[in-house]
């Protein structure tokens, strides 16, 4: 059974010391720590001329968790006006950014849980517009999952407290879902980790935050300023910072979580000689660990990678292919993300211990139950799937607890990462070739002229959005339901 949503209003409709709108800093003047006479890439001389310098490498603060309570996280997040600076150091490039911020900071606070933990989020608005938290890759309840298309959006001076139980170990990240496209932009998202205690120890599990910039941040994105459109990428950061330098031990194992939190922008990653070393994407750790030359990763997507360096193996990287939304390699150099300098003398550690359970695809044998077609162009804005164009969209109706097999095809010329609220999906095939072994995801990018076959059990009642992680083109039109009944 099918039925159709009317038109409905509309929705959807990172540096120096980031400084709240009414010109304070959000960070403590009185910590010697927090207090920089310049931006990240900068220190100024007793002249107050910029000296440029590359940045270390640092890490978004874990959010404190004033539960006093076993199993559980409880977090007051505010949401506010955050003005602050991307620093090129290599090109002398100042990207001022009229942003936002969760706790007035840029990156935003880590919230890490263990599996199993209740989760209780107060998020309070402080913007001058409406705003949510989606919890992105969390099979969350309904009524919690940010999207305000059912219910209000947080107003201007007004508070809501998100409530769910952290279920599946992964690395996920929060962002708004209202006004989408411009709020995560101005730098609105933070990672969320759920921790499996089960897990292989490491010395040091790191979150990194991918984000691209464009020289002017105050120009539409549009069919003039998209990234890669015209084969052309932004500025890249990590964790707000440009190529900044990461020191490694020799001896220890790192467990490093990469979030591609760009509005558009993808990401191919390489390893350099030593390849990439993944355990982990969208909906935690691999049944075994991949060895890869490249990997892209779409806006949306997270990868999990081990590194392990040591004096007898050549030194881990993360290198930066450009590459374009209409299919490919772009133009540009291979660039580092990161310059890695290595600490030590001791040798690699092992990996012997990692967990590896060989799991192969489920066979592609069964008929989609329904299709969804992507269409549109970049120099129209008009992004439909199946010909509509959200609000006015057509609404699948599945069974809660029922395996649901579809299809999700691509006519367009730009590709499309797919995302799906509330529920993960194994992916089944791309052009009817199955993937390596089992995989699980909530963000599966769609290549030009693909299709792909996905597998749900729809375990999670509510009516779910499904859309292009592009934002630009999800808030154009390219999102639908899909909705699970009891």
């Amino acid at each position: 059974m099918t039925h159709r949503i009317p038109m409905l209003a509309a929705f959807l409709a990172g540096c120096t010391t980031p400084t709240k709108r009414d010109g304070t800093s959000a960070l403590d003047d009185s910590d010697p720590a927090t207090r920089d006479s310049g931006a990240p890439g900068t220190t100024e001389d007793d002249s107050g001329s910029p000296t440029w310098r590359q940045p270390n490498l640092t890490f978004p603060v874990e959010a404190v968790n004033l539960s006093t309570e076993a199993a559980t996280l409880e977090v007051a997040l505010t949401v506010d006006p955050t003005d602050f600076e991307i620093v090129d150091w290599r090109s002398r490039l100042v990207i001022p950014v009229i942003g936002h911020g969760y706790n007035g900071s840029y990156p935003a606070p880590t919230l890490r849980a263990r599996v199993g933990d209740s989760i209780q989020v107060t998020a309070s608005n402080n913007l001058s517009d409406p705003t949510t938290i989606h919890w992105h890759g969390l099979a969350v309840p309904f009524e919690m999952d940010g999207v305000p298309w059912m219910f209000d959006p947080i107003a201007s001076g007004e508070e809501y407290t998100y409530t769910f139980t952290a279920d599946k170990p992964g690395t996920y990240w929060y962002h708004p879902h209202f006004d989408t496209e411009a709020q995560v932009d101005r730098g609105l998202y933070g990672a969320f980790v759920v921790e499996d205690p089960d897990d292989p120890a490491v010395d040091r599990d790191l979150v990194l935050l991918l984000d691209d910039w464009r020289e002017d941040q105050s120009l539409p994105v549009d069919a003039d300023h998209v990234h890669g459109a015209h084969g052309a990428e932004g500025v890249w950061t990590v964790n707000g910072l440009v190529q900044p330098r990461f020191e490694v031990v020799a001896g220890e194992r790192l467990r490093l979580r990469l979030i591609n939190t760009s509005n558009q922008g993808y990401i191919w990653l390489s390893g350099g000689s030593t390849g990439l070393l993944v355990i982990g994407r969208d909906q935690g750790l691999l049944p075994e660990p991949e060895q890869v030359d490249r990997e892209l990763m779409a806006p949306g997507d997270r990868v999990e990678l081990l590194w392990m360096p040591g004096t007898d193996m050549p030194l881990p990287a993360l290198l930066d292919i450009p590459y374009s939304l209409h299919g490919g390699e772009a133009l540009g150099e291979t660039v580092p993300l990161v310059d890695v300098e290595l600490v030590g003398t001791a040798p690699s550690a092992l990996a012997d211990d990692w967990p590896s359970s060989p799991r192969a695809p489920t066979p592609d044998e069964t008929s989609p139950a329904f299709v969804y077609t992507f269409q549109g162009s970049a120099h129209t804005g008009d992004w439909m799937i199946n010909g509509e164009r959200f609000p006015d969209v057509t609404v699948r109706q599945v069974p809660v607890d029922e395996p649901v097999v579809f299809e999700v095809r691509n006519l367009s010329a730009t590709e499309h990462p797919f995302h799906l609220h509330g529920l993960h999906m194994e992916l089944l095939s791309r052009n009817g070739v199955p993937p390596g072994q089992y995989a699980d995801v909530d963000t599966v990018n769609l290549g030009l002229y693909e299709t792909i076959r996905l597998r749900s059990t729809v375990h999670n009642p509510g009516t779910w959005m499904a859309h292009c992680h592009i934002l630009p083109h999800g808030d154009g039109g390219m999102m639908t339901v899909l909705e699970v009944v009891e």
